[in-house]
């Protein structure tokens, strides 16, 4: 006949305390919860004893009868959230090295910058404008070793709706293309920088991108951009530019770049999109 095991709760005067269970090899506590083998009375944490089914001791059949693992159907006991001090241990390492890896895993990589100070020009076009503007940033990190200026070249059809979002979240690039039909649109709701006071300080400027003057291009009596020389694009700066400074010179150069080697493929129209996304407030 099998024999049934008891749960003994141990007391400071017990035997048990500090003896070893055989299944986990911790030692017993006052108030741990232990089960004697009724066979071998080899003693057990009871939940060793459950997670064992049975006693541990090499050789003896002894299986839980009185005392075993409930059905899983009552997960909402407390008792299941006993584990034994090795679960516990494992527990606790699978928890760190979660998290390691999580801190690992968002890190920020390396600073393409190098510490040098950054400038981003975003303009719409495909696989040839990116070729010839990547000539141009490379030439101007080059020449420039104080500054890091990158570029992003984003399709047509989505060039709006990603700078209106980079707008909105006050992330947007130094110097950006605008279309001309756009231009207005965006100096209006206040996201270019107003250009008059570098445009009036360089008159040689002035006459040679705005040869039949400025009057075509203000906007409530003030310029917010450049004029494309190749294309009815306008190079413009982001109100919240943190380099203003840098940007104004950079459109500039990059303005006597494009009016001495722009590609013959690249001139032309750029069709206009239908608008399909407001204009977000407070640039």
């Amino acid at each position: 006949m099998a024999r049934r095991e008891h749960l003994l709760v141990l007391s400071t005067d017990d035997e048990l305390v500090n003896a070893e269970c055989i299944a986990c090899q911790e030692v017993f506590s006052v108030g741990d919860e232990v089960v004697l083998c009724p066979r071998c009375k080899t003693p057990h944490h009871a939940d060793c004893w459950r997670a064992a089914a049975g006693c541990k001791r090499h050789g003896c059949p002894q299986v839980a009868i009185a005392i075993r693992t409930e059905p899983k159907d009552n997960l909402g006991d407390s008792r299941y959230l006993k584990r034994t001090p090795q679960q516990k241990a494992l527990l606790v390492i699978g928890i760190v090295l979660v998290f390691g890896a999580l801190v690992f895993a968002m890190r920020p990589g390396p600073d393409p910058a190098g510490g040098r100070t950054k400038l981003s020009i975003m303009i719409p076009g495909g696989i040839s404008e990116t070729a010839y503007y990547d000539t141009f940033v490379d030439e101007f990190n080059q020449t420039h070793p104080d500054y890091y200026l990158s570029v992003s070249v984003t399709p047509s059809i989505a060039y709006d709706q990603k700078l209106v979002v980079l707008l909105g979240a006050r992330d947007a690039p130094d110097v950006f293309s605008l279309l001309e039909d756009r231009y207005r649109m965006f100096a209006e709701h206040g996201g270019l920088l107003d250009l008059t006071p570098y445009i009036e300080s360089q008159s040689e400027l002035m006459e040679r991108v705005f040869p039949e003057g400025l009057d075509a291009w203000k906007v409530d009596g003030a310029i917010y951009g450049l004029p494309h020389p190749g294309r009815n694009e306008v190079f413009s700066i982001w109100v919240s530019s943190p380099q203003p400074d840098l940007a104004w010179q950079l459109m500039v150069i990059l303005l006597d770049k494009i009016s001495t080697d722009w590609p013959e493929e690249l001139k032309g129209e750029l069709p206009a999109e239908p608008w399909k996304m407001p204009m977000p407030s407070g640039f």
